[in-house]
Formats: C-alpha cells, structure tokens, sequence
C-alpha cells in the first residue's frame, strides 16, 4: 500500500492540472476513495500557495522591468551620440576660417546717391559687416568687414560665385570701409565713401590701423569646468562609501566632462575665439546632447549591475 502511495503522490500534479490520462485519473480516484493521506496531499496539491508564487515570480518582474528600461535607455542613448556626431561635424566643418587681407579681397565702389557696393573675391564664401559710429565722437562711421571660408565650402562647396552687399548711409555722414582679418593683424583700410564730396569714393585714406583682439571668455570657461570637475573628484573620493551621495557626485559631475570634450570638438586646444556667441552657442548644444548620453550610459550601466546581482 505506501508503494502504491508513492506512486499516486507522484502522479498527483499530473491529475491536479488534468494532464493525466483517463486510466490513470481512474486509477488515482479509486485510491483516493480509500486513502485519506493521499486525499489530504491532493487538496494541498491542488490549492493555491500566493505566497510561494509571488516570493517566485517577483525577481523575474524585477529582472523583466530592469532590462526593458535597459532596452530603451540604450536605444535613446544611440539616438543622443547620433545627433551629437551630426552637430559636431557642423561644428567643424562650419567653423569659419577667416581670411587675411590681400589686394582685391574686397573692393568698394560707389552704388547711387548714398552708399557704396561692396564685392569680395571668389575665395570668399561668406562675409560680414558692422557699420557704427566712431567711438572716438569723430563724424563719421566705420563699416567692419570680415570675410571668411570653411572647410564645408572648401571640400564639398561649388563655390557660391562673387559675394557682394551693399552699405548704405542713413545721413550725410561719411562711411570708412574697414577689413578686419581676424589672424592678429593689422586692419586695413578699404576706402572711404563720403556723400557730400564730388568724388564719393575715395581709396587713399588717411587711417590709423588697429588691431583686433580675439575673445577670450572660452579659456575662462574651460578652466572653470576643469576646476569643478576636480572639486567632484575629491568629493566623489570622500562619500565613496556612501552609494546615494556618490551617484549624484557622478551624474552632476559628468557635465563638466561633456564641457571640455564639447570644447574640444568646436575649437580645440584654442582658448581664443573671434566668433565667440557662435563658438559658445555650440559648445553650450553639444555638451547638453554629451551630457545626456553619459547620463544615459551610467544609468545603463547601473543597471546591468543590478540585472547581474538578480541572476546571482
């Protein structure tokens, strides 16, 4: 009879599920009419046990959860590096090289009644001006002029023709037409177009030259973000034993590193800018577009951690 036993109580999950054959579900209810042992190990069989399922199930959720948020952080983080590797390459290829002054770099001819016609050589593929008073209270303008390339318009570029933009004056006061070729230079006097002479435009101008000065405010902000992120370091070194402190040091202190690597990528190991709100706009993007992807790969990192200590 106990062998007989051992062998209902080892079919019994077969019958509780109905995955037995109608013999042997006979054969298990005949014996189950005289066995109370065995009645009592199928109704414990057959019952429900929430405790045992959840305490089961509720790592592989976990697991579950863990490695769809990986997915999605992972697909996000391609989706940040793509985009960060599109503006980067602008960034470089769009930088402007600015052009130093040579003979007919720029001419300047009269062009109506009030102003003159600016007309920059095939080499120039863009250009820019300012026209403002003298700062010195002198009557008259200065018309800044810078003209640049770059390597897009050097390598790819058909070229975009003969550049030309008019300057035009508002009153009777003269115009003095300035090159400024941004390498540290001295800037150079175009001409002079002055509306009250017979002769408007004139090129043999008395002009004391100047030199233009590159910005630096981006060494001052490159040497800040190098500072701070030192500063994180010696704090991530003192909490390194304390998890939660430690996690928000390296995610706050991953901004300074997509900083420098976003100065990097627009102006290299420059500190000096002379296009300093397009060069910093820039930097400003990248490093936003850096910075969530390292945020990103922390976090997917984190996570493999944890997903690895569940399989253990």
């Amino acid at each position: 009879m106990r062998n007989e036993c051992n062998i209902i109580r080892d079919l019994l999950p077969l019958y509780a599920e109905n995955m037995a054959s109608s013999d042997t579900a006979a054969f298990i209810e005949e014996h189950l009419k005289g066995c109370e042992a065995c009645r009592k190990e199928y109704e414990r069989t057959k019952g429900p046990q929430p405790t045992q399922e959840i305490s089961h199930a509720a790592p592989l959720l976990k697991l579950s959860r863990k490695m769809k948020v990986k997915r999605i952080q992972t697909i996000a983080l391609t989706a940040v590096f793509v985009i960060a590797l599109f503006v980067s390459a602008f960034a470089v290829l769009d930088a402007p090289i600015y052009l130093p002054y040579s003979e007919g770099i720029v001419t300047a001819e009269q062009f109506g009644d009030k102003g003159m016609l600016l007309t920059f050589d095939e080499e120039v593929t863009d250009f820019g001006y300012m026209v403002y008073d003298d700062p010195d209270g002198g009557d008259f303008y200065y018309c800044d002029i810078q003209a640049w390339t770059s390597l897009w318009n050097k390598w790819f570029s058909q070229g975009k023709g003969t550049l030309s933009a008019t300057v035009t004056t508002r009153n009777t006061k003269p115009i003095i037409a300035v090159y400024v070729p941004n390498d540290g230079s001295e800037n150079v006097c175009i001409a002079k177009y002055d509306p009250n002479a017979e002769n408007r435009i004139e090129k043999n101008v008395d002009y004391e030259s100047t030199i233009v000065l590159p910005r630096l405010a981006l060494g001052y902000y490159l040497i800040l973000a190098v500072a701070v992120l030192v500063v994180f370091g010696i704090v991530w070194l003192l909490t390194r034993k304390k998890a939660e402190v430690r996690v928000w040091i390296e995610r706050i202190g991953l901004y300074p590193v997509a900083y420098i690597i976003s100065h990097c990528i627009v102006s290299g190991i420059n500190w000096a800018s002379y296009s300093l709100p397009r060069d910093f706009s820039l930097i400003i993007f990248i490093s936003i577009l850096l910075y969530s992807g390292l945020l990103l790969a922390h976090n997917i990192w984190r996570l493999k951690r944890e997903i690895k200590e569940i399989n253990q």
